[in-house]
């Protein structure tokens, strides 16, 4: 059986927060890093990479060294033994699902710790 994760923009939100956020990325191009990564993607699990200008590209470079992103590529020989490169970009589901909890999990603990400085 295999389960297919889906991701909603919340989540993605929260996963690149934890990443970017911490090192100042304000909520505002959290929020707008988000959108442009999804205004790719929409309802698949790729992208090719010929569609993606030099500018966007570098951007989905910098989204995979955090794991957010992840690259395929396929070879397809064609007429005469050529062979055609295929590169496609894949939302790592299950590192952004990581990502995105980690930051609830750090939540719950300053939550803790809140309460009991109030309490004292």
């Amino acid at each position: 059986m295999v389960i297919i994760m889906t991701i909603d923009r919340n989540e993605l939100i929260r996963a690149i927060e934890n990443v970017y956020g911490k090192k100042g990325m304000l909520e505002k191009e959290v929020e707008d890093l988000c959108d442009f990564i999804l205004s790719f993607f929409g309802y698949e699990d790729y992208v090719l990479d010929n569609v993606l200008t030099s500018a966007e590209r570098d951007v989905f470079y910098n989204l995979e060294e955090y794991g957010i992103l992840t690259t395929f590529r396929e070879e397809i020989n064609i007429i005469k033994g050529k062979a055609w490169r295929i590169n496609q970009w894949y939302l790592d589901r299950e590192k952004i699902h990581k990502l995105a909890q980690d930051k609830k999990e750090e939540s719950k603990e300053n939550n803790i710790y809140d309460s009991i400085f109030k309490n004292m």
